[in-house]
C-alpha cells in the first residue's frame, strides 16, 4: 500500500533535505503552461524538473535518470508541450499525426500521464491530448485520436494502430520513453526498436528510467543521438520521502487483515494498492466498497 504521489508536487533533495528553489517562471516555458502550473499549486521546481526541463528545451537527446515520485512526468511534458505551442497548430490529416510520442510500459501509467497532460494544457485552445491503450474498442480509440498533437500510448497497441494505417509516426518530432528499465522488464524491446525506426525522421529523444544499468544504456544507444545524461538517482538510493515497510502474512485472510487496518488508520486520506491481475484488482476493489471504502 502506497500514499499516491503527484508527479509535479515539490521533492526534497536527497542531499541535504533541502527544497529546490528554481521557480517555473525561471525556466522560459509558455505562458499557458505556467498559468496550469500555478492552477495546480506549483511555484517551484523539483530537482529533476529543474534540470530536465532547460535540458529538453535546448535541444539534443537526452537519457534522464530519477526515481517514481520526483516529478519526472512534468519534467518531459511540459518542454514536450512547449514545444508544441511554439510551432503553433497545423493542418489535421485523416488520420493521427502526433508531433510528440510519449511511450509507457503499462495501461494503468499511460491513463495517468495523458491525464496530466490534459490538465497542463487547459489554458492552450487547439492542442489535444491522445492516447493508446489495450482493453479499448479500435473505432472509439481512432476517433479520439483524430488532430492529436500530443499521444500516449502503450508500445503494443500502438504499433497494432500503425499497422492498420490509423495513426502516421513518420512526423513525430519527439519521442519520449518512460520507465524504460520496466519496458525491458516487460519484453517491450522489439516494440521499442520497430517504433523508433517508424519515427527516425525525429530530432529529439527522451529516456526517463530509475537506473542506468547497461541495458538501458544499450537500448540508448541503439534509438538515441550521442545521448547525455542527467542523473539524479539511481536504483540503490532511498527516496527520501517514501518510507517503505514488509509484512509477511501467513495466508490471504491474514494479508486481507493487515490491509483493513492500514485503511481503518485515521491519517490516512489517500492510498493506491497493487494487485498483480484485473481480476484480483476488480475483486479488492468490490469487497473495500463493501466494507464502507471510496473506491476507484
Amino acid at each position: 500500500m502506497f500514499i499516491q504521489p503527484i508527479s509535479i508536487s515539490p521533492t526534497r533533495v536527497a542531499s541535504g533535505n533541502i527544497l529546490m528553489s528554481t521557480p517555473f517562471e525561471a525556466l522560459g516555458l509558455a505562458a499557458p503552461l505556467l498559468r496550469a502550473v500555478a492552477d495546480l499549486g506549483y511555484t517551484h521546481a523539483t530537482p529533476v524538473q529543474a534540470q530536465a526541463i532547460p535540458a529538453a528545451m535546448q535541444g539534443a537527446d537526452w537519457l534522464v535518470g530519477s526515481q517514481t515520485g520526483s516529478g519526472k512526468t512534468a519534467a518531459f511534458l511540459l518542454p514536450a508541450l512547449h514545444r508544441i505551442i511554439e510551432q503553433g497548430p497545423t493542418a489535421i490529416h485523416r488520420v493521427a499525426t502526433p508531433r510528440v510520442l510519449v511511450l509507457c510500459p503499462t495501461r494503468e501509467l499511460t491513463q495517468q500521464v495523458a491525464a496530466e497532460a490534459i490538465r497542463l494544457v487547459r489554458h492552450v485552445k487547439k492542442l489535444r491530448i491522445g492516447q493508446i491503450v489495450g482493453g479499448v474498442a479500435f473505432g472509439q480509440q481512432i476517433a479520439a485520436l483524430k488532430g492529436a498533437d500530443l499521444v500516449v500510448a502503450t508500445p503494443g497497441r500502438l504499433l497494432d494502430l500503425a499497422q492498420r494505417r490509423q495513426i502516421r509516426l513518420d512526423m513525430v518530432q519527439c519521442l519520449v520513453v518512460d520507465e524504460a528499465d520496466r519496458m525491458l522488464d516487460l519484453g517491450f524491446q522489439e516494440d521499442l526498436t520497430a517504433i523508433h525506426e517508424a519515427c527516425a525522421d525525429r530530432d529529439q529523444t527522451l529516456m526517463f528510467s530509475a537506473t542506468f544499468a547497461p541495458r538501458i544504456v544499450q537500448l540508448a544507444s541503439r534509438v538515441m543521438r550521442d545521448p547525455q545524461r542527467i542523473e539524479l538517482a539511481n536504483a540503490q538510493d532511498r527516496h527520501a520521502d517514501i518510507e517503505q515497510r514488509l509484512h509477511w502474512t501467513d495466508d490471504a485472510n491474514h494479508k486481507k487483515r493487515l490491509l483493513a487496518h492500514y485503511l481503518s488508520a485515521s491519517t490516512l486520506e489517500q492510498a493506491v494498492i497493487f494487485a498483480s491481475t484485473q481480476i484480483e484488482t476488480e475483486a479488492l476493489a468490490r469487497e473495500l466498497a463493501n466494507e464502507g471504502h471510496q473506491v476507484a
